[in-house]
């Protein structure tokens, strides 16, 4: 079986040892919005300092109609999908991603001109382009994404036989993020990229100085902590722990993304004790730095957990 090309946008955290072992591409998405002034997406420190000093972010008014003249049409024009049978692109969802409507025009439009390098190259494999939703962002888009490259590479599903796994799997994704950017609401893109808040808890949070702690599981996504920029980490591990003493793992990896510097974080109490309580389940933590538009967008030491329990 020739390997798919695992396409994803640049919010898919998860480790580099992960990404190398399954051979993940990220597709620089940034060119959705004013490529002239939003910087390349990854989740090195001088790119996360250049989305913070961005002025402009993306939003559904910046973004241009999509055209053959794009990052993914160069990458084929490169050849760089003449090894696989194929090409599965993840996106974040739709109510996440302001690119995300998109993605099912870019398939058609470029669905044609695989055909036609594939058939210039005389290769007879069907090469195909598929679009799947991931119904997640940040550390669950992560889980989710390792669990469809697991499916793939190690049990060998062909593209046509991931769709029923993934859409099984993500409702089982339980997902805690803090979003300290909520002290500045000037920056934030619109539609925003979580939950709304009423005025009365907006009003309480301003005043006492805290950001909310959202969790997403099944679909659902509802404000159920607070925490404060002098310890953003703790109250999200708290809410993991009670997880965790209520049912137990029933996925080997909890996968944990940070807005900052992760080697300070690893030595946080909080995340000692988790890692701690994951491992005596017979898990394992993950823990990366998240990308620079997503550190930009839920702020400086914003902090993402997901895992199925």
């Amino acid at each position: 079986m020739q390997y798919l090309t695992l396409a994803l946008d640049a919010s898919c955290d998860l480790p580099t040892a992960v990404y190398q072992r399954f051979d993940l591409a990220t597709l620089p998405l940034t060119w959705l919005a004013k490529p002239a002034s939003l910087p390349p997406d990854d989740r090195s420190k001088a790119v996360t300092d250049a989305w913070y000093q961005t002025p402009d972010h993306p939003t559904r008014l910046s973004l241009p109609e999509l055209h053959q003249d794009t990052h993914l049409s160069q990458r084929l024009n490169d050849s760089w999908l003449l090894q696989s049978d194929g090409t599965l692109i993840i996106t974040p969802a739709k109510h996440r991603h302001p690119g995300h409507h998109h993605w099912n025009h870019q398939a058609a439009t470029l669905q044609p001109q695989l055909d036609r390098l594939r058939h210039a190259a005389n290769l007879h494999s069907h090469f195909r382009l598929r679009v799947m939703d991931s119904g997640h962002t940040l550390a669950a888009y992560g889980l989710l994404v390792q669990e469809v490259a697991h499916l793939h590479r190690d049990q060998g599903l062909t593209i046509d036989k991931l769709r029923l796994p993934l859409l099984a799997f993500a409702p089982r994704i339980r997902h805690f993020y803090s979003v300290p950017a909520f002290a500045n609401p000037v920056l934030f893109p619109l539609p925003p990229a979580f939950p709304p808040l009423n005025w009365l808890k907006r009003s309480i949070m301003a005043h006492r100085k805290t950001f909310p702690v959202f969790q997403a599981l099944d679909g659902e996504e509802k404000m159920i902590q607070r925490a404060t920029a002098e310890d953003p980490i703790t109250p999200i591990v708290d809410l993991v722990h009670a997880a965790l003493e209520e049912s137990r793992l029933s996925h080997s990896a909890v996968n944990a993304s940070f807005a900052g510097d992760i080697e300070p974080l690893q030595q946080h109490p909080a995340v000692r004790r988790l890692h701690q309580l994951v491992t005596a389940q017979g898990g394992h933590l993950w823990l990366s730095p998240m990308a620079g538009s997503s550190a930009c967008l839920f702020g400086r030491n914003a902090f993402s957990v997901a895992l199925v329990n």
